[in-house]
C-alpha cells in the first residue's frame, strides 16, 4: 500500500468479527450458548470478536469469562416510538461502548429505563417520542458509544424509508443473518433508499441468531488495538467495512464513513484480507465503485493480494466501494460511503 491511505491507516490490523449476538449469561438474556462457548467457537471460526448484546441487563459484561477485545459491551433494548407521523412499534437498537462503565452511566442518565444498577444491572424498555429518541441517539454518541438500527425491516412496517431513519451517523442493519438472507435483500435496498434520500447512515451487519456463533454476517475492522475502545472507536465514525473484505478508502485526509470537500477527486482504494469463510477456489471477485448515479467503475481484485487502486472522481454526493463474488453473483463486503461536501 502506498500513498495517503498508507500514512492514515498506519499502525492499525485487521479484525473480523460480529456485531449483534446474544450469550446465555442467566438473568434476562436469551441467548443459547455461554460466553465460554463463544470463545472456543469465535476461535474455530477465526473470528476476533463479537459483539454480545444481551437485553434487558448487564451482567453478562460482569461474567468471569468476559474478556474485553474478544467481547465489544453494550446491550439491544426495544421500544415504541411516538411521533406525528405514525405510531412506530417494536424498534429495537443496538448501543455499542467503548467501556461497559459507559452502558452504565446512559442507562442511568435516562431514568425512564429504571436501572438498578449492580451487577444484575435490570433496565425495562421505555417508549419514547422521536424527539427523545432522538436525544438518547446524540446521548449514546457522547459517550462514545456506536448507535445501530437492528433488522429494521424485520420489525417495523412501513413504505417511507425516512420511518426507519432517526439520525445521521448512526448504522443501519444491511446484512442480517447472512450475506445472501432474504432479510439482507430488503435491508440493503432500505439502506440504498436512504442515501438517495441524501441520509449519511451506515451499512452494518449482524447474525443475531441467539445460538451458535456464525461467520455469515461479519464486520471487518481495522483497528489500533484489541480492544471495545479500540473497536468502536471506528465503528463511531463509520471507518469499517459491513461484510467479510477488508475495504481502506481515502479521499486526500478523508476516511470511509467520513465526509469532506473534494478538492482532490482521486480515490484511493484498498481491497484485501478476504475472511476464509468467503474466499472459494476458482472464484473471480471484483469490486466496484458507486456514486448515487450507480457503478462508475469495476476492476477485478484477487482474494489472497493488497489490490491497490487510485480511481478518478466525478463530483457526485457520495463514493462507495462493494465487493463481489462473481461466480455466486453474491455481495460479500459494503464500504461504508464518503459523503461529499458542497
Amino acid at each position: 500500500m502506498s500513498g495517503r491511505l498508507f500514512e492514515l491507516y498506519k499502525g492499525r490490523l485487521v479484525y473480523h468479527g460480529e456485531l449483534h449476538d446474544h450469550s446465555n449469561s442467566g438473568g434476562t438474556s436469551d441467548g443459547k450458548q455461554t460466553l465460554s462457548f463463544w470463545k472456543e467457537r469465535l476461535a474455530e471460526l477465526k473470528m476476533d470478536f463479537a459483539a454480545i448484546l444481551d437485553h434487558r441487563q448487564v451482567r453478562h459484561m460482569y461474567l468471569p469469562e468476559w474478556e474485553d477485545g474478544l467481547f465489544i459491551a453494550g446491550t439491544e433494548p426495544g421500544t415504541t416510538i411516538l411521533d406525528s407521523r405514525a405510531t412506530v412499534k417494536d424498534v429495537h437498537y443496538n448501543m455499542l461502548f467503548q467501556h461497559r462503565d459507559e452502558l452504565e452511566k446512559l442507562l442511568l442518565e435516562f431514568p425512564q429505563y429504571e436501572f438498578e444498577g449492580g451487577i444484575e444491572g435490570h433496565f425495562k424498555y421505555p417508549k419514547f417520542t422521536r424527539e427523545s429518541f432522538g436525544k438518547l441517539i446524540d446521548a449514546v454518541r457522547a459517550r462514545g458509544g456506536h448507535f445501530v438500527h437492528p433488522h429494521p425491516k424485520q420489525l417495523m412496517v412501513s413504505n417511507d424509508p425516512l420511518d426507519y431513519w432517526f439520525r445521521d451517523e448512526t448504522g443501519i442493519e444491511v446484512v442480517y443473518i447472512s450475506l445472501e438472507s432474504e432479510e439482507t435483500k430488503v435491508n440493503y435496498k432500505l439502506w440504498c433508499d436512504l442515501l438517495a434520500l441524501g441520509k449519511r447512515v451506515w451499512a452494518s451487519a449482524g447474525c443475531d441468531l441467539h445460538n451458535l456463533p456464525s461467520d455469515k454476517a461479519l464486520t471487518t475492522v481495522y483497528a489500533s488495538e484489541r480492544s471495545s475502545k479500540g473497536f468502536v472507536e471506528r465503528l463511531r465514525v463509520g471507518d469499517y467495512t459491513c461484510g467479510s473484505v477488508g475495504i481502506r478508502m481515502c479521499i486526500g485526509d478523508t476516511l470511509m464513513g467520513s465526509h469532506g470537500k473534494l478538492d482532490d477527486n482521486k480515490l484511493e482504494v484498498v481491497v484485501s484480507d478476504f475472511h476464509p469463510s468467503v474466499i472459494i477456489a476458482e472464484h473471480k471477485y471484483r469490486l466496484d465503485i458507486i456514486t448515487q448515479d450507480g457503478v462508475i467503475n469495476s476492476v477485478p481484485v484477487a482474494p489472497d493480494k493488497e489490490n491497490h487502486f487510485v480511481f478518478d472522481i466525478p463530483k457526485c454526493d457520495f463514493v462507495r466501494c462493494e465487493v463481489f463474488d462473481e461466480d455466486r453473483a453474491l455481495r460479500i463486503a459494503i464500504g461504508n460511503p464518503i459523503w461529499i461536501d458542497k
